[in-house]
């Protein structure tokens, strides 16, 4: 009974929290894991009703604090929505946009200039990112089957991170060494579709330079942008 009582309280209390509060704490939160979460989890640990954790999340994601992305399911169905802290917006959307006035006079040279700037961005991502190289093992597979697919989760990772609603695809079963990743959502959509050789060249030279990175398995690396309207799509391709 006592601790049904102290539940109850924490329960009230939970709710009884201004909006604001509640918000700053769901942020927390996100912030806090380890990977994306859904707004269930976080429904339980607040002890507030999950339509109410949605509505605080929905808020957040339009401030661009947060990002949505997928959770893959253990079993058969449909991905999870979750939810990931967005760390790198502000620092990216500044650096694309100067890149877009200044990176040279016709498309061919942006480009080119864009994707040796997310090449080196790559290496600086890398530098101060501490999570490691670790990710998931692949079951029966080769050395460097498992390589291409910790890559592949570390730059879904990264890319989850930035905005983008990062979402790797399982593996297919056809011996092909590839993984592909699926990005949602793009953080400067605006500025890519304008700009398409500095936005999207500058993503390229990214996701080439972190599979390319000291210590990565190497190979080779495709972005088909906007292949909808919300969505592009990046593979990983085993050398």
């Amino acid at each position: 009974m006592h601790d049904q009582s102290v539940q109850r309280q924490g329960t009230a209390r939970s709710q009884r929290l201004p909006r604001n509060q509640q918000r700053d704490r769901v942020l927390r939160l996100v912030g806090a894991a380890s990977g994306a979460v859904d707004a269930a989890e976080l429904a339980e640990r607040m002890n507030l009703h999950v339509t109410t954790v949605r509505f605080h999340l929905d808020a957040l994601c339009e401030e661009g604090a947060v990002a949505r992305t997928r959770i893959k399911r253990d079993g058969v169905g449909r991905p999870r929505t979750g939810y990931v802290a967005v760390r790198d917006r502000l620092d990216y959307r500044s650096l694309a946009e100067i890149l877009a006035m200044e990176l040279g006079e016709t498309a061919a040279e942006r480009q080119e200039r864009a994707e040796r700037a997310g090449q080196r961005w790559a290496d600086r991502i890398l530098a101060s990112d501490d999570t490691g190289a670790e990710g998931p093992a692949t079951p029966n597979g080769s050395a460097a089957d498992a390589g291409i697919d910790e890559c592949a989760d570390r730059i879904a990772g990264i890319f989850a991170r930035m905005g983008f609603g990062a979402e790797l695809t399982a593996a297919t079963e056809d011996g092909e060494r590839r993984r592909t990743i699926l990005l949602h959502a793009c953080p400067v959509r605006d500025l890519a579709r304008a700009h398409p050789e500095v936005s999207c060249a500058m993503h390229r030279g990214l996701l080439r330079g972190l599979l390319n990175a000291e210590n990565a398995p190497g190979g080779s690396a495709e972005l088909e942008p906007f292949v909808e309207p919300e969505l592009c799509i990046a593979r990983v391709i085993g050398s």
